[in-house]
């Protein structure tokens, strides 16, 4: 299976200047091979909150972004459901300081440690560099 973390899963239902090459990426993957997991879920529906606080975006919008999303949540991905073994490696995880990883990016990190995934797919440099240096199958399918 292929992750998608909110990075990567974001330009998919909201117009960016990655949304074609995500889009072309994604489209190769089969549908039974893509995965996200609750955690996703929660981040992608902070980001569509921030945008309407911060005005870059209406209500009506943003609100069918979010139906998009559930739609193909149901349909698309296999969502992988967050487990105290997954708190527990992301901390470890955040203790190797060199990695400068973030809570949210650890948690992404540890949910496909504890799985067996081919891949992260992120646009997240932080996120790719510290799945490096984890050892972690991390990249952003040729974007960046």
């Amino acid at each position: 299976m292929i992750y998608l973390d909110t990075s990567f899963l974001a330009p998919l239902y909201i117009q960016e200047a990655t949304s074609t090459s995500v889009e072309t990426i994604v489209l190769e993957i089969p549908a039974q091979e893509l995965a996200i997991s609750d955690w996703t879920i929660l981040e992608f529906a902070s980001l569509v909150s921030r945008r309407i606080r911060m005005k870059e975006s209406s209500l009506e919008l943003m609100e069918a972004v979010m139906r998009s999303l559930k739609e193909d949540v149901t349909e698309a991905y296999t969502v992988f459901t967050v487990t105290n073994v997954d708190f527990t490696l992301a901390t470890e995880y955040i203790q190797q300081w060199e990695t400068g990883l973030r809570p949210g990016d650890a948690l992404h990190l540890a949910i496909v440690s504890n799985r067996s995934f081919k891949n992260i797919l992120s646009l997240d440099r932080g996120l790719i560099n510290a799945a490096k240096q984890l050892g972690i199958p991390c990249d952003s399918g040729g974007i960046l």
